[in-house]
């Protein structure tokens, strides 16, 4: 008994079964190509023939085609590979063998479970032939083991799409700790529309004066958002988030790859509850702050706001999350935290010098705007030309490292407070310039930002009228 039991453990792990039916599902349902072809690689899989299948279908959907059988067979025999794989008969099995594609995810990491197993039992008999050699410097192999191990507990993160609900109950937080209670399910979304709205047929930022110029934001669009730092567009852009999502009960996602989750949350707490920050990190709260702090939670947790905070993500990979959060989620808007943050494709071209590259990711951004159907507000840095400037008003060529950036958007805003260089300057305010609007016109609106709450709110500016009449009794007569 013990020895049939070694020699289980023997084997090599693999299941064949889960391999055949994650392929399967991939050769009969879109969906489940997508979610298949984002959370595993050719790798994974450990028959040769499903190795071969799977890369024929991974480039099918890295280039936005359709695969079936008869594509997928096209394709292997284009490469002349459809022999190795068993034929078109063997595609065929393959299709009537797949199930219901409902559980791909469980299939998938099914076969992303074997695989990482793989990983530890050769990267464990390596490291035992290694140690048998008997280096001289044993810390050097010990901390090579340790990077061995933790490069394969890093790839198995291959969930980083988060609920805001899961923060808050916990569930994906860093302390597991549930924030108020467990989230409720999300409401089916609708668009609430006030009177003074009626005007806007996009989807309006709920800022009156910009909704007021850019006619809200239209779907497809790819609207850039630009600043010097710490100028506040992060908070400009989680303000116009909270909107859609808290009011307009529509769902969004973020991809922020500058910020943590958690951080994002805390931001939008304090904006919510209007709240200043370091009361909440210090817990320095009276009853009715904390009451408004639950009241605010319990609010939020009828709506669907997504949240992606992987760093360093590559502007394919982001396509092919952002499809993702749609079809769960039917978002209706995203925000991406920022644009300089994100790496190419890796193709040849577009690593040859960082222009190319950030010119191949506005344009695929653009692409996943019309592909999506829904407004895409993607953040981008200015540069230091700005500084040198007198006055320091930021121009559309201030863009950095591309003007191709200016060509694929479809509105360009750039984020001025002048209190930022000179505190008398204009105190409370910022100007949002509108530089490009291919649908519309273009100027500049004034915004109050309340930087204790890192919030923006509509302006409402000073009524000259009513201060002359009240300040007329103590005008000189003449």
């Amino acid at each position: 008994m013990s020895k049939e039991k070694t020699l289980k453990i023997k084997t090599t792990p693999n299941s064949k079964e889960s391999e055949m039916m994650v392929l399967g599902c991939m050769l009969t349902s879109i969906n489940s190509l997508n979610i298949a072809a984002d959370g595993l690689t050719e790798s994974d899989f450990f028959y040769k023939e499903h190795q071969t299948i799977f890369s024929s279908l991974s480039e099918a959907y890295h280039k936005d085609q359709p695969a079936d059988v008869h594509i997928i067979a096209e394709f292997l025999k284009r490469d002349g590979k459809l022999e190795e794989i068993g034929g078109i008969s063997y595609l065929t099995s393959l299709a009537q063998y797949a199930g219901t594609s409902a559980y791909i995810e469980e299939y998938v990491k099914l076969v992303k479970d074997k695989s990482i197993l793989r990983q530890m039992v050769f990267t464990a008999q390596e490291i035992e032939k290694q140690s048998l050699a008997e280096p001289q410097d044993v810390s050097e192999l010990l901390d090579e083991a340790q990077a061995k191990f933790f490069q394969i507990s890093q790839s198995t993160n291959t969930q980083q799409i988060i609920l805001l609900k899961d923060l808050i109950s916990g569930a994906k937080s860093e302390s597991k700790l549930p924030y108020l209670k467990e989230l409720q399910e999300r409401q089916e979304a609708y668009q609430l529309k006030g009177p003074k709205e009626a005007y806007v047929t996009g989807l309006p930022t709920h800022f009156v004066d910009l909704d007021k110029l850019i006619n809200g934001m239209n779907n497809s669009n790819l609207i850039i958002l630009a600043s010097r730092p710490a100028m506040g567009k992060t908070a400009l852009a989680l303000n116009i988030a909270e909107n859609v999502c808290f009011r307009d009960r529509k769902p969004v996602g973020i991809f922020s790859l500058e910020m943590s989750a958690e951080q994002l949350l805390h931001r939008i707490i304090c904006s919510q509850s209007e709240i200043e920050s370091d009361k909440i990190k210090t817990g320095a709260l009276n009853g009715n702050e904390y009451q408004r702090i639950v009241s605010c939670i319990n609010a939020m947790q009828k709506h669907t706001l997504i949240i992606d905070d992987q760093p360093g993500i590559k502007v394919t990979d982001l396509r092919a999350r952002a499809r993702r959060m749609k079809e769960a989620y039917n978002i209706q808007f995203l925000v991406i935290d920022y644009l300089q943050l994100l790496s190419g494709s890796g193709t040849m071209r577009s690593i040859e010098n960082r222009q190319n590259e950030i010119s191949e990711i506005s344009r695929l951004l653009k692409n996943l705007a019309r592909e999506l159907n829904i407004p895409i507000l993607c953040l981008s840095q200015l540069s230091r030309k700005v500084e040198e400037r007198q006055g320091h008003r930021p121009m559309m060529s201030d863009l950095r490292e591309s003007g191709s950036v200016e060509q694929d958007s479809d509105v360009v805003m750039l984020l001025l407070r002048r209190d930022y260089y000179d505190s008398y300057d204009k105190p409370g305010q910022a100007e949002l310039i509108i530089a490009k609007n291919r649908h519309g016109g273009v100027g500049s609106v004034f915004l109050t930002f309340r930087k204790e709450l890192a919030q923006f709110a509509n302006f409402a500016p000073a009524n000259i009228k009513a201060n002359e009449e009240a300040f007329a009794a103590f005008s000189p007569t003449e």
